[in-house]
């Protein structure tokens, strides 16, 4: 019984230590993709841009802000809302870029309480030292105006966070409803407070 008390001790010390390495990892922690998330770490401040429909003239929101930390070493949060003082209804957009490591690739999502879209899950294909491009296939539309005319309507997205400076950020989002053109909708532009 001694005996295998003592292997039972061993094998837990031995996962205990293969835990740790993993939290651990020195590669991990050095890699660009956490370095590049660290950078964006702080306090923002954001203007946004809002074409709902293609021939639109931009409806241009200034006074928004985004607190950006991290969660561990490869996920970036993002509370975005609107700046003290402002005159903006009340709103929260929550954002997560993460660095998938064991797929080698960018995860996005988002939700934001100002439509009914739930939470948004964009799907990367590519990226590269200055931007990282995902696609959500499709969500609902979710309408603009008194009537909210197009409401439901499938919205294909390329989402777009490009990398200015590390003082300077843009989000953009390019729709698409079924069957029409690409238009830039939606632009975050983001400089550092």
């Amino acid at each position: 019984m001694k005996q295998l008390t003592f292997l039972l001790l061993v094998f837990l010390f031995i996962i205990m230590c293969a835990a740790r390495a993993q939290t651990v990892n020195p590669i991990q922690q050095k890699s660009t993709e956490s370095g590049r998330l660290k950078k964006m770490v702080g306090k923002w401040a954001v203007t946004m841009s809002l074409r709902p429909t293609p021939d639109a003239a931009p409806l241009v929101q200034q006074g928004l802000v985004a607190d950006r930390t991290m969660v561990g070493e490869f996920c970036l949060n993002e509370s975005m809302q609107p700046g003290l003082g402002t005159k903006i209804p009340a709103f929260q957009r929550i954002s997560d870029l993460a660095y998938n490591v064991n797929e080698n690739r960018w995860d996005y999502m988002s939700i934001d309480t100002r439509i009914t879209a739930g939470i948004m899950y964009f799907m990367n294909f590519e990226s590269n030292q200055d931007s990282i491009t995902s696609y959500i296939t499709s969500f609902p539309y979710p309408g603009f105006g008194p009537d909210l005319k197009g409401r439901g309507q499938a919205v294909y997205t390329r989402n777009v966070i490009i990398k200015k400076d590390d003082d300077h950020d843009i989000v953009k989002q390019y729709w698409r409803l079924t069957d029409k053109p690409e238009w830039l909708a939606v632009e975050y532009d983001y400089t550092r407070q």
